[in-house]
């Protein structure tokens, strides 16, 4: 299996994708969030719930494909190597120097009088201590260690040829993830967390991490080979109608409330779709970056290599704009779109001027050396 660069576009399309987001939720409404504007907007909160509804899950999916093949082809060593340097050392300077930024802005907004050392002396504390945006890659770190304890031969059992391949494989990756997930939501609730890690969040995820490393052994969903449009299309309108339910179910049925108080039925289909929308976007953008992402030019190596970096610093330049803007009486679009332009532009200008050029910050920031 040669380089899949539609892949690799696709999973620098999903970080990017969190920048929008990340400036849309600010004005979005049905949507809580740290820092926002009291001017919102309809459309956005269903901009917002579109893209929670299939980005991250879509990020693991491909994440799990990639170490599978990183393992396969470079081995244990070669892979584990490669988690520490490009996901715990991002993971450490983010968590040290990034994720306190968006609490002190909030604890800012109720104590304006509050100072940055008091506040970091309580924030970094097991009581207080949360991982903001970088819950992502504390999580991928996670999955990362649990897959390299898990024995290959598992998911290289003659029993999956048993399994025949297209839908049926599909099925059972859905099915896996949703029995994953209810299971486990039986016992636990969206917001219980431990050390920062939202517990029923990390397991929903690492289902889809685990199917990612299916995909490859498989050859399944990632790498389809049969992609019509009709099929495309029809993929597309299915995944359009599950997110309309689904957003509806967001908000009806909180999984924050424990399971023992809600009609499990419906928690049961909501869970279902919350794994289901996930499947049918990335297989429907697939298809689409197979098209039109499928070849390897100067601007896709360049933001597959920026993506992470740029995901990691826009964030606190996001909230700090965020904590301006909030006053202004500008109109909800023109806010939104100023804070998106004003968001990539610094975040690719720090890329682009700082942290690929200067080398203990490649380093810290996951890049390799140059």
């Amino acid at each position: 299996m040669g380089r899949l660069v539609y892949l690799d576009n696709l999973r620098s399309f999903a970080l990017l994708l969190g920048i929008v987001f990340h400036a849309a939720i600010v004005y979005a409404s049905d949507i809580k969030y740290a820092i926002q504007d009291q001017n919102r907007s309809e459309v956005l909160s269903y901009f917002c719930y579109w893209i929670h509804s299939y980005r991250m899950p879509m990020f693991y999916m491909i994440s799990g494909f990639f170490s599978a093949m990183v393992w396969e082809k470079k081995g244990r060593n070669f892979y584990l190597e490669a988690r520490f340097k490009r996901v715990l050392v991002p993971t450490i300077l983010g968590l040290i120097f990034l994720a306190p930024i968006q609490y002190y802005l909030t604890e800012r907004m109720r104590t304006p009088q509050m100072e940055l050392l008091p506040f970091l002396k309580f924030f970094f504390t097991k009581e207080n201590f949360q991982h903001s945006h970088i819950w992502f890659l504390v999580d991928l770190f996670c999955f990362s260690i649990l897959y390299s304890l898990v024995p290959k031969s598992f998911f290289r059992s003659k029993l999956w040829d048993r399994i025949p391949h297209g839908l049926s494989r599909y099925l059972i990756l859905v099915s896996f993830c949703f029995l994953f997930v209810f299971l486990s939501h039986t016992q636990i609730s969206k917001g219980e967390s431990y050390y920062g890690i939202f517990k029923l969040t990390f397991i929903f995820q690492f289902s889809f991490f685990i199917s990612g490393v299916f995909c490859y052994h498989w050859k399944n969903i990632l790498t389809p080979n049969d992609s019509s449009r009709i099929k495309t299309l029809a993929v597309f309108v299915w995944a359009i109608f599950i997110y309309l339910v689904f957003k509806d179910m967001e908000i009806e049925d909180p999984l924050w409330i424990y399971f023992q108080y809600v009609n499990v039925w419906v928690r049961a289909l909501h869970i279902f779709l919350w794994v289901l929308s996930p499947f049918l976007w990335t297989s429907f953008l697939i298809s689409v970056f197979q098209y039109l992402g499928n070849k390897e030019g100067k601007l896709g190596s360049y933001l597959i290599e920026a993506s992470l970096p740029i995901y990691l610093v826009h964030h606190p330049i996001s909230l700090v704009y965020a904590f301006w803007v909030r006053d202004l009486e500008w109109g909800v679009w023109v806010k939104f779109i100023s804070h998106t332009l004003v968001v990539l532009g610094l975040s690719f200008f720090l890329y682009e001027f700082l942290i690929r050029k200067i080398k203990p910050l490649r380093f810290l920031f996951g890049l390799k050396s140059t």
